[in-house]
């Protein structure tokens, strides 16, 4: 098979990080592919279901799938411009970022796509032209698409991406940024000073010294993905395993975590995988902070996060025994990767 060959250097190696949040636009390219095949089991099975649903009862939300899955089909080439290298809070910022792309760029990555039928190849042609109507017509339909799409499942997501990347953190707090390219799975091979990618294409990535950016996918099925320009910040996107998908979808229906710990502390347990202040875990559990000081007291007296104070914050971290609890349920719950080229 071809492979993505990544070459390192030290300078590399020390700026080679693991992003465990939600990309919200790769999630989005990943997701539109997603609804163009059939492969990533049950879950994303069920969850193209529900957006046929949504779509059927929604003309906004059909054309939006329709210009999306336009823009990023699933083949060897989408337009890196879809998924820029800065950081968005939400998906009005990442619109934004996506249509500030220069119109040379636009024109030149949009031109690489295979052409569509009529109308769709129409609409790509004005788009390429930089057409105002054309670029806020794409601008519209990612915030649709994501509002209805993707945001309901948000929670799912993030409990997926949560489970995969435990192994990961684990893996770099114990061996460092070799230890995490090791842990990637059996679609890469970490040679020092060379990653090897299975990729539709052969290609070398060069960093220079810029680093390599991990990012983990939820609608990633297939293989790894990186920017085709290779002048651009270095990033991987990653599939995550499909019993992550599998653990993340069965909360609240015959989840063992919630089962053992009750919801609230499960929830809390799973936020404590990346790390997070008493506020931040507040925030995602849905309760008050003094709600969740009593939690944690709970699960650090148990073992399974701990806990470290500066001055008035305390940051909360899942234990190796709390990531045994978190992944426990795997083999009763498990079961049976779109590309970029140069």
């Amino acid at each position: 098979m071809p492979q993505m060959r990544i070459h390192f250097t030290d300078a590399d190696l020390a700026r080679t990080r693991l992003k465990p949040e939600i990309d919200l636009l790769w999630e989005v390219v990943g997701s539109a592919q997603v609804l163009q095949h059939r492969g990533g089991g049950l879950p994303l099975k069920r969850w193209r279901r529900r957006v046929r649903e949504r779509a059927c009862a929604a003309g906004a939300v059909r054309l939006a799938v329709h210009t999306v899955t336009t823009v990023a089909p699933h083949a060897a080439y989408f337009p890196d411009f879809l998924t820029p290298t800065e950081e968005v809070r939400d998906i009005g910022e990442g619109a934004d970022a996506v249509v500030s792309a220069s119109p040379r760029r636009m024109r030149e990555e949009v031109g690489l796509l295979r052409r569509p039928r009529a109308p769709a190849a129409r609409w790509l042609d004005e788009l390429a032209r930089g057409k105002t109507a054309a670029v806020r017509h794409l601008h519209e339909a990612l915030r649709v698409y994501f509002e209805a799409v993707l945001e309901p499942d948000l929670p799912v997501i993030g409990d997926g991406l949560r489970i995969a990347c435990a192994g990961g953190i684990q893996r770099y707090l114990r061996d460092g940024p070799e230890g995490l390219l090791r842990w990637l799975g059996p679609a890469t091979s970490w040679r020092p000073p060379v990653l090897a990618v299975d990729y539709p294409v052969d290609r070398d990535l060069r960093l220079d010294g810029r680093g390599l950016v991990l990012v983990p996918s939820y609608f990633g099925v297939f293989h790894p993905v990186a920017l085709a320009d290779p002048r651009l910040r270095p990033v991987l996107v990653f599939p995550i395993e499909a019993r992550a998908r599998l653990l993340a979808g069965c909360h609240g229906e015959g989840d063992h975590v919630s089962a053992l710990l009750g919801p609230t502390r499960a929830t809390i347990l799973r936020s404590a995988v990346t790390g997070g202040t008493t506020t931040r875990l507040a925030q995602q559990a849905g309760v008050a902070p003094a709600t969740v000081s009593h939690h944690t007291g709970v699960l650090r007296d148990a073992g399974l996060i701990t806990t470290d104070r500066h001055e008035n914050l305390a940051t909360h971290l899942i234990t190796s025994l709390g990531l045994a609890v978190l992944t426990s349920g795997d083999d009763q719950h498990a079961s049976g990767g779109s590309s970029r080229s140069s």
